[in-house]
């Protein structure tokens, strides 16, 4: 991933400081996972994050599909930022649990993840992940996530 696909500006000016949105930026191009992937972080607002991995044969199950991991990795990972943008400076979030539907299977071009705080919280909070696949300009979800975080005191970087 190039430092380009790492910075985020905020969706909404005032809503989260650019230096939290830079900070985010930062710890999501040191997510391994994501960056084997191809993920990027597109949008990054206070309680909403939305990432996007484009389709690769290092990403699919025997069908061809988007393999369900990576569609729930993705996820977990736009639900955590969200989370991440409600905490303080000095905390960070670990996932406590999620439970995926998985809708239908997931065919195209690309998977976009948009995660939601539902309810933040001072210990827990609770965030929602939609996951779309695109395909010639068309949007479809295929995935929806419910997310709890556990919000802890800074593991050293975001």
């Amino acid at each position: 991933m190039t430092s380009s696909n790492a910075s985020a500006v905020p969706a909404e000016p005032g809503s989260l400081s650019a230096a939290r949105a830079d900070a985010i930026a930062t710890s999501f191009s040191r997510q391994g996972l994501m960056t084997t992937f191809g993920a990027s972080l597109r949008r990054v607002d206070r309680g909403e994050v939305e990432l996007a991995m484009p389709w690769s044969d290092g990403v699919t199950q025997q069908h061809g599909f988007f393999h369900g991991g990576a569609v729930g990795a993705l996820a977990d990972s736009a639900c955590g930022y969200a989370a991440l943008t409600m905490v303080g400076e000095d905390e960070a979030g670990l996932t406590a649990e999620y439970k995926i539907n998985l809708l239908s299977p997931a065919q195209g071009e690309r998977l976009v993840a948009v995660g939601r705080v539902l309810k933040p919280g001072r210990t827990l909070i609770v965030a929602q992940g939609d996951v779309y696949v695109e395909q010639d300009g068309r949007r479809k979800q295929v995935a929806t996530m419910l997310m709890t975080l556990c919000v802890v005191k800074t593991l050293g970087h975001v």
